[in-house]
């Protein structure tokens, strides 16, 4: 062999080992990208799952809230004050009647077969 083709056996060889050393460096980078993307996949399943149930608590709240704003609406509260006087005046007349019950019965009850 000649001194040439020994020079070009030599340069084959070193960009070989080159393109060897490239190879690996980016497989290792692929591999480390890799498991970068599973934790950052894993990282995000997390944050949906949060976010899920944060909109389901959301939700929840709002149905509550609107709840009680129909509860305390204007017409809601007129409705019960409506309510609550019947009620108080019912009471009151039925207080009357237990009253005027009560002052017709002479406070004395019968013995067993008296009346």
């Amino acid at each position: 062999m000649d001194e040439s083709s020994l020079r070009i056996l030599l340069t084959l060889g070193g960009m070989i080992a080159s393109v060897a050393a490239a190879f690996a460096v980016v497989r290792q980078s692929v591999k480390a990208l890799t498991e970068s993307l599973a934790d950052v996949e894993v990282r995000l399943r997390r944050l949906d799952s949060k976010i899920d149930r944060q909109e389901t608590e959301a939700s929840t709240v709002g149905q509550r809230l609107n709840i009680l704003a129909q509860m305390s609406s204007p017409d809601s509260l007129e409705r019960r004050h409506r309510e609550l006087g019947d009620l108080i005046a019912r009471l009151g007349f039925i207080e009357k009647d237990v009253a005027s019950i009560k002052s017709m019965h002479n406070g004395k009850h019968p013995k067993n077969g008296e009346m």
